[in-house]
């Protein structure tokens, strides 16, 4: 017996066939947003390869699961709505089952990956997690009992856009001061590009004013490495929000681990003593001394294996 796992993206579906705790197939495509139709034909797309894939290695697949980004009526297996793709109120449950006529679960693309922390991950075995993917976005999952905790609406977890600075700058969301307007990738970017428009120079902001629609977070970590002071002042400031964050999350959750994954890890490294003295400053006592903070152990793989793992529990 086998499951398959889904992680759709703004920019890419991936996939997995999930037999016996091991990956024995993978499925990696552009996610094309040019439509609702066109979306939910590459979800349909993915399934049908690995089942195919499935069927070669004589493997029977019971389930289906995905994680979606995006707000997800978890009950009625419902995509109400996203920002980074045109899914609008989309039945993606239904029209998987009513396609391969199996079991099909959806859930938010970071509760799957926190999840598969949970589980499998750098916070296995952790009953009470809260996970924060740190990319283009942030997105988060908290773990409570060692189950998905969704809220009223499925739109719980959105730790993102917790309020870090009530001053700072507007978030895509529409508040000001979200974690993901002063921690992401494109926050970082932003700064790049505000102190682009001043006198000031480094390498790190000529390659920018050379060529900005090319520049990505990926060169604030390579100017970092070298020593650009400017590079490495973006990113202690952004460890130091981050640590803000996380030690509110500390205080209202009292987890056994807050996890991490995403693409900015790779700038973790010139983001963590900022984001650990300042936890160590802020977050309560007795929760702090309890608390891991882990980089995640599954690099990219952790919203498939989540999702694979939702859908064992329907199988």
């Amino acid at each position: 017996m086998a499951v398959l796992g889904i992680d759709l993206g703004g920019t890419k579906t991936a996939g997995i066939v999930f037999h016996d705790g091991e990956i024995v197939e993978r499925y990696r495509a552009t996610t094309d947003i040019t439509s609702s139709e066109t979306v939910m034909a590459g979800i349909v797309e993915a399934c049908s390869r690995l089942l195919e894939a499935s069927e070669s290695r004589g493997l029977e697949v019971t389930s289906i699961g995905l994680g979606i980004a995006g707000f997800i009526d978890f009950e009625r297996g419902v995509v109400t709505d996203a920002p980074n793709h045109p899914l609008h109120e989309a039945p993606v449950r239904d029209v998987l089952q009513d396609a391969f006529h199996l079991p099909a679960i959806v859930d938010n693309d970071a509760n799957v990956a926190a999840l598969a922390e949970a589980r499998l991950g750098a916070g296995k075995g952790c009953r009470y997690l809260i996970h924060l993917t740190l990319g283009t976005g942030i997105g988060g999952g908290i773990i409570v009992d060692g189950e998905v905790y969704r809220g009223a609406q499925g739109a719980g977890a959105e730790l993102g856009h917790m309020i870090i600075d009530e001053n700072g700058p507007i978030c895509n969301c529409g508040a000001r001061g979200c974690l993901e307007a002063l921690v992401s990738g494109v926050a970082i970017y932003k700064r790049v590009e505000e102190l682009s428009w001043t006198k000031k120079h480094s390498p790190m902001l000529d390659e920018f004013r050379a060529d900005p629609l090319a520049f990505r977070a990926e060169a604030v970590e390579r100017h970092a490495t070298d020593g650009d002071e400017f590079a490495l002042s973006i990113l202690r400031t952004a460890g130091k929000h981050l640590g803000v964050g996380i030690a509110s999350l500390i205080n209202i959750f009292n987890p056994d681990a807050v996890t991490l994954s995403g693409g900015l890890l790779g700038c973790f490294q010139f983001m963590e003593e900022e984001m650990r003295m300042t936890v160590d400053g802020m977050a309560i006592p007795i929760s702090r001394r309890h608390v891991r903070i882990l980089t995640s152990t599954l690099g990219d793989d952790g919203g498939t294996l989540g999702a694979a793992i939702l859908a064992s529990s329907q199988g």
